[in-house]
């Protein structure tokens, strides 16, 4: 099969390298930059329990010259989305699986012309330099509908598993992907902004102050998702103190963003999760704040939220 893996950045470069290891199949990394792109020659260093592994794979900046895939995902920063699917284009057909792999729930009022399902992971990345990617923890991927789909799509999502199974990367298939993305945005809610305002990884968070800080923002997420009908299977505040214990080395993707001097994700977590407090009437000072940390340490061309 041909799979597509559209953004180089740290989980991108993660499930690229990893399904790269997998027979039968060509894999292809779409990066928006011809120049880095070409300087990355066409292989990946992936950094896995101490040692490091070379990944072959066809990076390019051309989505032409990959042509149509069977399966593509897509991991790519939220505000990216829409500039990073245009050019992808030539990757599309009816016969294409589109797996958005993104943080918050911006991306779910996508509709391109193939089935799409949404991804939500709790894999950890670092990505130390272009091309050069840590696995900072493991963690379970679950992919699913948001709605009702024909016989073909499901068989699709099922082949989709069955090969992020066979590369290592731990996934099962969902009948309620939309609760299970809205768990992942509380536990993001929790962590990645205060790694950012706090300069750390993310195990250093169950320290205090920087813990009950987390909590609080939690909870107000848990009440703003239990308000809009979200079925949270786990207490959100326990699964995002499990998930720093789990992920204790790694460096989330807003900090590496804060440390780089690039826009944050903070408009599609944190911000995304005052839009629809703000609606329900539902006091969220913790996450404002959060917010306006986030804010003035990165670049001054974010909008205020």
């Amino acid at each position: 099969m041909k799979i597509a893996v559209i953004g180089p950045g740290a989980l991108g470069s993660l499930f690229a390298a990893y399904l790269s290891r997998t027979s039968g199949n060509e894999i292809f990394l779409l990066d928006h930059d011809r120049n880095r792109a070409a300087g990355l020659g066409n292989k990946l260093l992936l950094i896995d329990d101490g040692q490091e592994f070379t990944c072959s794979l066809t990076i390019t900046a051309e989505a032409e010259k990959i042509g149509p895939a069977g399966l593509v995902f897509l991991c790519v920063k939220a505000s990216d989305v829409a500039a990073a699917l245009k050019p992808a284009r030539p990757l599309i057909s009816p016969r294409t699986l589109l797996i958005p792999l993104e943080n918050g729930i911006s991306h779910l009022d996508l509709s391109p012309a193939c089935d799409m399902a949404i991804g939500v992971t709790a894999q950890g990345a670092t990505l130390l330099e272009p091309g050069r990617v840590r696995h900072g923890g493991n963690g379970l991927t679950r992919i699913g509908f948001l709605r009702p789909s024909s016989a073909e799509a499901e068989n699709k999502l099922l082949n989709a598993a069955g090969l992020l199974n066979s590369a290592g990367l731990t996934t099962k298939t969902s009948t309620d992907i939309v609760n299970h993305i809205w768990a992942k945005l509380l536990v993001n809610v929790g962590i990645n902004a205060l790694t950012a305002i706090y300069d750390c990884p993310n195990g250093e968070l169950l320290q205090k102050p920087a813990r009950s800080q987390m909590l609080a923002a939690v909870k107000e997420g848990e009440l703003v998702a239990r308000a809009r009908g979200i079925n949270l299977d786990n207490d959100p505040q326990a699964l995002a103190l499990q998930v720093c214990r789990d992920t204790a080395a790694n460096i989330s993707s807003m900090l590496q963003d804060v440390r780089r001097g690039r826009p944050t994700e903070i408009a599609a977590i944190n911000g995304a999760l005052l839009t629809e407090g703000r609606r329900l009437n539902i006091p969220m000072p913790v996450n404002e704040e959060l917010v306006r940390k986030v804010l003035a340490l990165s670049s001054p061309s974010i909008q205020e939220i």
